[in-house]
């Protein structure tokens, strides 16, 4: 008989452990009562585990909501995210499992975005976006093509990031241009406004 067998059972109730005098019963009771603790402790830690994972989502929302743009099968949302003495204006797009990926479009150094005009170009066949600004010299702020998790700015070709600031922005991979915008395979699909104090229907957090 296996030591660790009797490790929890009083010495003379030790006959009890001998498989051939082991009531049936007794062993299935057993055995259900250690299903049903099983359970319970899987269903508290599964409590405990989405509790931190809504916390840690609510940590990562951006400080403003500019605007909400459907494109294709994807939902694209601008944003405006505040720093302690840093700013980012970007987008987010949702990837195939339902998470949001930021793409990063112009910082400051300070806990303010200059006001701007945005425009938000599709191709026809929805699966490339151009993104416009009133900002002399930032004409064209950036360029996505959907279901990617690259997007081309002035920091250069970028991935996408889990938070809507990242710690350190800038470095892209190489300087790349732009696409060329055909107009007459483009659609306009949004144009907003952010006066740099409160946005116009901006859902603020």
């Amino acid at each position: 008989m296996r030591e660790n067998a009797t490790a929890f059972i009083p010495f003379n109730n030790r006959s009890f452990i001998n498989p051939h005098r082991f009531p049936w019963h007794w062993a299935w009771r057993m055995k259900g009562v250690l299903l049903v603790s099983m359970l319970v402790v899987l269903a508290c830690c599964g409590s405990e585990s989405e509790q931190s994972s809504k916390a840690v989502a609510a940590n990562e929302q951006p400080s403003v909501l500019l605007e909400s743009v459907r494109i294709g099968n994807r939902s694209v949302q601008f944003y405006i995210d505040l720093g302690v003495d840093s700013a980012v204006l970007g987008f987010s797009v949702e990837n195939d499992a339902g998470q949001r990926r930021y793409f990063p479009l112009f910082g400051s150094t300070y806990r303010g975005i200059p006001s701007v005009a945005l425009d938000v170009f599709v191709s026809n066949s929805q699966e490339e976006m151009w993104v416009l600004s009133s900002w002399p010299g930032y004409e064209i702020l950036a360029y996505h093509r959907m279901d990617t998790d690259q997007c081309i700015t002035r920091y250069g070709e970028i991935n996408s990031f889990d938070k809507p600031m990242p710690k350190i922005l800038g470095g892209g991979t190489g300087v790349k241009l732009f696409p060329e915008m055909d107009v007459k395979k483009l659609s306009k699909v949004a144009t907003f406004k952010y006066d740099g104090k409160s946005p116009n229907g901006a859902n603020i957090r």
